[in-house]
C-alpha cells in the first residue's frame, strides 16, 4: 500500500473516532434552577462602536429564570441560553447581544453583555429554587 491511501485511511479513522464526542448532547444541569432577582445593571456605549443601538439604561435588570439548565431573561428582548454544571451561563438575544456570566456558590449571577455597541455588567441574586 502506498503512503497516500494509508494517510487517507488514518485521517478517516481519526474523524470516525472523534465523531461520537462531537455528536454528544450538552450536559444538562438543574443545580442552578430557580428565580433570580435583579441587583444591578451598569451599561455604557462601547467606545469602539460607531453607534449603539438602544443600549439599556443602567439600573436594576428584570428577573431571570433558570429551568432545567435553560436561562431566560426578558430584558427588553428575549434572552435565552444555557447553564453549565460549573455555573457558566451564556445567553443570546435575537438582536445579536450576548451575555457571559458565572453563578457563584451564594447564588449570585455576575456577567457581561456585549454585541451591538453596548457593554455592561449585570448582577442577579437567587430568590427561590
Amino acid at each position: 500500500m502506498s503512503s497516500g491511501p494509508r494517510v487517507f485511511l488514518t485521517i478517516a479513522a481519526s474523524f470516525a473516532l472523534a465523531m461520537p464526542v462531537f455528536a454528544q448532547a450538552p450536559v444538562q444541569t438543574t443545580a442552578f434552577d430557580g428565580k433570580y432577582a435583579g441587583v444591578s445593571r451598569e451599561v455604557s456605549k462601547n467606545p469602539s462602536a460607531r453607534r449603539a443601538n438602544n443600549c439599556p439604561q443602567s439600573g436594576v435588570p428584570g428577573p431571570l429564570t433558570i429551568a432545567n439548565g435553560v436561562a431566560q431573561w426578558g430584558g427588553g428582548t428575549s434572552w435565552e441560553g444555557t447553564v453549565s454544571p460549573s455555573g457558566v451561563i451564556v445567553m443570546r438575544a435575537p438582536n445579536g447581544g450576548r451575555f457571559d456570566g458565572q453563578i457563584d456558590a451564594q447564588g449570585a449571577i455576575t456577567g457581561q453583555i456585549g454585541g451591538w455597541g453596548c457593554t455592561g455588567t449585570f448582577v442577579w441574586r437567587k430568590q427561590s429554587g
